[in-house]
């Protein structure tokens, strides 16, 4: 069997369809199917399921398909690390970071890395909707700052360090609050609209996980937007404290304390790498730091 092969199997499992598979390889369709149906004759046993209208792993073709996995793992391992050993300290070092995690907190290890590797170059690149991690899950980043729960391991092989915890704080505008009061209730808030991220990268449904029906939504593509938003009073809203501290401070903006209602959501800000590169030494500075 050859590597190429592993790389459309898990390509055609990752995407659904042999379409899908050879686009994402850009090869054709028929050098898809021909490849795998030479694989299925090598190995002996059927991998795929073809009485359907799509093609179907079967339950060996789900048990190989894993080891595959590992396999692909461990070659893109081993090219990362024989680029390393070659090149030295990565050239350009790129970090990703979601808006809704101030970005400061890396600076520190970022100064070490610095005084160590002066000839790295620094490239930071902000985020919305933790496109952070399919930066790192692309190969688009080395490192991201990013909010973490575990789920998110479905979407790409991660390695992780707890940076700090995340707090998310409902709040809402002095205008707001003199035109309907001070929310002391989940009802209370079901007459003023409510501004929210739009749908996250990654698959998390808001609406899903807040459960507030009635209200008009205003959906805005990041946090920033949504700070504005709120400070302007067009709605209430719960953002990540990382953002809005001196809006607090200044009194812009108010706190919502209402019992039970989001306390269940217990978030965390993580550096995120793949698991299936090595980390050259400049990025490895930074990831030890935590």
């Amino acid at each position: 069997m050859k590597f190429q092969q592993l790389q459309m199997l898990n390509a055609l499992s990752e995407t659904g369809t042999l379409l899908g598979a050879a686009e994402h390889l850009h090869r054709t369709q028929a050098a898809v199917s021909m490849a795998l149906k030479k694989l299925e004759d090598e190995v002996g046993f059927p991998l795929f399921d073809r009485e359907g209208y799509r093609l179907k792993l079967t339950a060996y073709g789900e048990q190989f398909l894993r080891q595959a996995r590992e396999v692909l793992r461990q070659q893109q391992r081993l090219q990362s690390l024989t680029q390393q050993l070659r090149d030295g300290a990565e050239p350009v070092l790129r970090i990703s970071y979601d808006h809704t995690c101030a970005p400061a907190s890396l600076f520190e290890a970022m100064r070490a890395m610095q005084t160590r590797y002066p000839t790295t170059d620094l490239l930071l690149n902000g985020e919305s909707q933790l496109r952070s991690l399919r930066a790192i899950r692309e190969g688009e980043a080395d490192l991201a700052l990013t909010p973490w729960l575990p789920v998110f391991r479905q979407h790409g092989d991660f390695e992780t360090k707890l940076v700090r915890p995340f707090e998310l704080l409902v709040t809402i505008s002095p205008a707001l609050v003199a035109k309907y009061g001070l929310p002391t209730q989940r009802r209370d808030l079901l007459d003023i609209p409510m501004l929210m991220p739009q749908n996250q990268d990654v698959g998390i449904n808001l609406d899903r996980m807040i459960r507030m029906p009635g209200q008009q939504r205003i959906r805005v593509n990041d946090s920033i937007a949504q700070r504005e938003l709120l400070v302007a009073g067009m709605g209430w809203g719960i953002v990540p404290g990382d953002i809005i501290g001196d809006e607090l401070a200044r009194g812009d903006l108010i706190r919502i304390d209402i019992p039970d209602f989001i306390n269940q959501v217990h978030l965390e800000v993580h550096l995120v790498r793949s698991a299936e590169r090595i980390a050259g030494p400049a990025a490895q500075i930074i990831w030890d730091y935590f």
